[in-house]
């Protein structure tokens, strides 16, 4: 499983960002700066669509 799968999954699970940060952080052996920057990247791709649904 990829990180934004992952991510994907710990937030199905309606984990707070917080224990999502520290969980990709864990299970990726990821800094916390690494670990947000794969957030973020995740609610970019969210947001991306989002925007193509609601066009």
């Amino acid at each position: 499983m990829d990180v934004l799968d992952f991510i994907r999954d710990k937030f199905s699970q309606d984990c707070s960002i917080g224990t999502v940060l520290h969980l990709v952080m864990a299970n990726y052996n990821l800094s916390e700066e690494e670990a947000q920057k794969e957030i973020d990247s995740y609610f970019e791709i969210i947001e991306m669509i989002d925007r193509e649904r609601n066009s």
